[in-house]
């Protein structure tokens, strides 16, 4: 069940496609992260007592990785290849909504978006970039304290994952193991240091993959989340082209859409289409409340 897949490959993620962005974040985030402490990844927090999870041992973790998968060759490449979740398996009128926040440019929050689902009392998750943490640290903090949204790991560098270098929209994939550990790992350290909680969901920048990263995440203990229902291709869609993604939900669907993009018509998209779901008698979850069904 895969919605919409005959849009353009191009506007299917144009809008969460720079991986090395060189633009500087907004000024509030750029002050925040100079004054932000710095994360030692060697040592990642000493008292795991504050955060209510052990902490995550970076350097032991990358070795580990490594010796297990350096040297093996991928035979897949893609957005759905063997380990991938796209969907919920139910025939209740169930939807997980999902949002990506890809980089830390300027002006990429969407507070007309955020404000709506809280209003609207309409749970979600989040996947979140490194770079758009550390732009935004002050707006991370509030998402991941307000218990509607559940925070999910987005990559570091917002890239591909693969372990060979692969080509994503002509987009350079991670190029090796270590590559691709650090494109996971380094974020779900500055999540968990930030929150003390450690994401369960990951979704690679362009959300493609080979098999071998998709082990890689898997042995990291987290759960590659893709979709089977294309609600914004990018952020590239106007409004009423949203509204229709979401006319034709069906049960059990995964929607992307991103929350990065606040000049285009996402917000007004979605609060028409979500509230004509909600009419229907649709209900919206979190990723980890239908953690059982995914598949």
């Amino acid at each position: 069940m895969n919605l919409f897949l005959s849009v353009s490959i191009f506007l299917m993620l144009s809008g969460c496609t720079g991986t090395e962005s060189t633009s500087p974040a907004k000024e509030t985030g750029q002050n925040k992260s100079e004054e932000a402490q710095e994360i030692n990844y060697d040592k990642v927090q000493e008292e795991p007592e504050e955060l209510g999870q052990e902490p995550l041992n970076y350097e032991t973790e990358k070795e580990r990785i490594i010796e297990q998968y350096e040297g093996i060759t991928p035979t897949s490449w893609g957005e759905n290849v063997e380990g991938v979740i796209t969907e919920i398996d139910t025939n209740e009128k169930i939807i997980a909504l999902t949002f990506d926040a890809c980089d830390g440019t300027p002006d990429s929050f969407d507070e007309e978006l955020i404000n709506f689902l809280i209003e609207e009392d309409i749970p979600a998750t989040i996947f979140i970039a490194g770079q758009w943490i550390e732009a935004y640290e002050e707006e991370f903090m509030e998402l991941s304290d307000n218990p509607l949204f559940e925070m999910a790991n987005h990559g570091y560098d917002h890239k591909p994952l693969s372990v060979n270098g692969e080509l994503a929209y002509g987009i350079r994939g991670t190029q090796n193991v270590q590559e691709t550990f650090e494109e996971i790992f380094k974020n779900q350290v500055l999540i968990q240091e930030m929150t003390g909680e450690t994401p369960k969901y990951f979704r690679s920048g362009t959300a493609f993959y080979d098999e071998v990263s998709v082990e890689i995440a898997s042995e990291l203990g987290l759960k590659i989340v893709n979709y089977n229902a294309l609600g914004d291709a990018g952020g590239t869609f106007n409004k009423s082209k949203i509204v229709e993604s979401l006319e034709v939900a069906e049960p059990g669907s995964i929607y992307i859409f991103h929350m990065n993009q606040p000049q285009g018509e996402i917000a007004r998209g979605v609060k028409e289409g979500v509230l004509q779901l909600k009419d229907q008698g649709y209900e919206f979850m979190q990723l980890q409340e239908v953690d059982e069904l995914l598949k």
